[in-house]
């Protein structure tokens, strides 16, 4: 399914809206527009045949996102009567516009795009779970002889993240406002992962964001890691999910309950055997097989998503100024037949 100019330009609209409206608190005011009602209680059980078999899923070629890879490789998605393709993106805030702008069917993403989306009016439902943040799969790296030896030394300097005002920026201030860091001093800018150690490197930025398999790459160039985001006030925070629209899941119950059961087969599989994902990475990323086998692994969970571990991300978000108020994330978890 080719994203068009079009769909492009739809994209840089919503991502306007939402940075713009973030900024002001006003993001619910600026979506132009009412989301429809969430899936209720009554939802469909889902069991009948797809509505639709063809179903694209945005990514970010990270290690986190192996889910949706195994889920392909092992045929998981291919015995629901699915025909599933992954579309890589820079991250969750670039897959979840195209989502909402029908270029996707599905988009795997940090959870702050989900409720940015569901915060502006967009209904979103959060269909499976991802991985869980540890203090080992991530961090903020810095170059070694750049003189930076404590979060409070990023005073001052530009720190890079993949996605601004998502989980990399947000982690970070709470880990900055815990420590009593003057964040109006810190500049933060968006890189893509594989750019980010060259131009830390270069001297192009202070200090980046890595997930693996980044975070091994940044080790192997030298860079010193300062500190894993996901640790004190943020340890063992939900990292990501998979979300679709509700527009999309109401429409299609007995293909998104189908999509559920493909992913947690392959969490369940991946939470046994998190060292599948080291043979899965270099299919999807420019990971080597000998760098794979280095890469520090998040936490995969069996099971179905759940509102109440979630409800971490409404108090950053609202505390970091990014969402106004809390959103109703028990309305946003879709469980087919709850």
């Amino acid at each position: 399914m080719p994203i068009t100019s079009e769909t492009i330009s739809r994209k840089k609209t919503w991502l306007a809206i939402i940075a713009a409206s973030a900024l002001t608190l006003g993001l619910a005011a600026c979506s132009g527009g009412t989301a429809a009602a969430p899936a209720d209680a009554a939802a469909p059980a889902g069991t009948g045949k797809p509505e639709t078999t063809d179903l694209l899923v945005g990514i970010t070629p990270v290690a986190d996102q192996a889910s949706v890879f195994i889920a392909i490789a092992e045929g998981f998605f291919k015995e629901e009567g699915l025909n599933v393709t992954a579309q890589p993106a820079q991250g969750g805030a670039a897959a979840v516009p195209a989502m909402i702008a029908g270029d996707m069917q599905a988009a795997f993403a940090t959870y702050p795009s989900f409720l940015l989306a569901q915060s502006g009016g967009i209904g979103i439902n959060i269909v499976a779970e991802g991985v869980r943040g540890n203090e080992e799969s991530n961090g903020v790296f810095v170059k070694a002889d750049s003189g930076i030896k404590s979060i409070k030394d990023l005073e001052g300097k530009k720190v890079a993240v993949n996605t601004l005002k998502n989980t990399g920026e947000l982690t970070i201030k709470v880990l900055m406002k815990e420590a009593k860091v003057d964040v109006s001093k810190v500049e933060f800018l968006e890189l893509p992962f594989p750019d980010m150690v060259p131009t830390l490197q270069s001297g192009g930025v202070d200090a980046v964001w890595l997930v693996e398999p980044f975070q091994t790459a940044a080790y192997e160039a030298g860079a010193t890691k300062l500190f894993a985001n996901f640790s004190g006030p943020t340890a063992g925070v939900p990292l990501s999910g998979l979300g679709m629209t509700e527009e999309f899941v109401k429409a299609n119950p007995n293909t998104t309950a189908a999509f559920i059961r493909g992913l947690e087969k392959a969490n369940a599989l991946l939470a046994e055997n998190p060292d599948a994902a080291r043979e899965i990475v270099p299919t999807y990323s420019k990971t080597t097989p000998e760098l794979a086998a280095k890469i520090k692994l998040p936490v995969w969970v069996a099971g179905s998503a759940s509102a109440k571990n979630l409800e971490v991300w409404n108090k950053i978000m609202v505390d970091q100024g990014a969402i106004p108020a809390p959103v109703d994330l028990k309305k946003m978890v879709y469980v087919p037949g709850k």
